[in-house]
């Protein structure tokens, strides 16, 4: 009897299979499994810093156009 949608168990060990899951996924990702947890904190907070100051200068694009829009319709 076959089971629909049982994965085939896979000929190689399982050290094996699991580095070429894992390689596959740093690749794709780019995620680091070897980075320590001090880096990974210190580039979450580099990225928050990074989008906080895009944020503010998208809204300061805002701003801008709604003053613009603001003074045209009194011109």
């Amino acid at each position: 009897m076959k089971i629909k949608g049982a994965k085939r168990v896979s000929s190689k060990p399982v050290v094996a299979e699991y580095l070429s899951e894992r390689n596959k996924n740093e690749l794709s990702g780019g995620f680091n499994y070897y980075e320590t947890g001090i880096k990974k904190l210190a580039s979450f907070k580099a990225a928050k810093d990074r989008a906080k100051k895009i944020s503010m200068i998208a809204e300061g694009i805002e701003l801008a156009e709604q003053k613009k829009d603001f003074y045209s319709i009194y011109k």
